[in-house]
């Protein structure tokens, strides 16, 4: 009989439940590519050319999504960033390979850029996991909550 009366408790409690995995985002996910074509232009235009990604982490949690990306030449090249808008920041610690954070957010019309960090000298997702009240197991593999 107490469990008769749980059940619909327990059934409400099993989707809050999942809803603390994030979903890694691999090659061929159908969201993948919409993810990086959205933050392709902004970076295109920073880096004055063509950009490919080497993707270090993507994950999906509901409507948004969070990559660490190494952006790249086509072929693979290295993007020289002396040779770029953003060539100032060269002599930063660790910018050497403009690893950038993504986080995007899923709209009616498709995937958007809320926000990016290159190469921040700190991990820019803690005041994003905030601002968006999202939860720590999007911004770090591994975790569960």
């Amino acid at each position: 009989m107490m469990l008769r009366r749980a059940l619909p408790f327990l059934l409400l409690a099993v989707p809050a439940m999942a809803q603390q995995h994030a979903l890694d985002v691999p090659r061929g996910d159908p969201d993948r590519r919409p993810l990086l074509d959205a933050i392709r232009p902004t970076l295109m235009r920073l880096t004055d050319g063509p950009v490919h990604f080497g993707v270090r982490e993507l994950r999906r949690f509901g409507d948004f999504a969070f990559g660490i990306l190494e952006p790249r030449r086509p072929e693979r090249q290295p993007i020289d960033w002396s040779q770029t808008s953003l060539r100032g920041r060269v002599a930063e610690p660790g910018f050497e390979d403009g690893l950038t954070q993504v986080l995007w957010r899923r709209l009616p019309g498709g995937w958007k850029v809320e926000q990016y960090a290159i190469a921040p000298a700190t991990p820019a997702w803690p005041a994003w996991q905030r601002q968006y009240s999202l939860p720590r197991v999007l911004f770090e593999a591994g975790v569960t909550e």
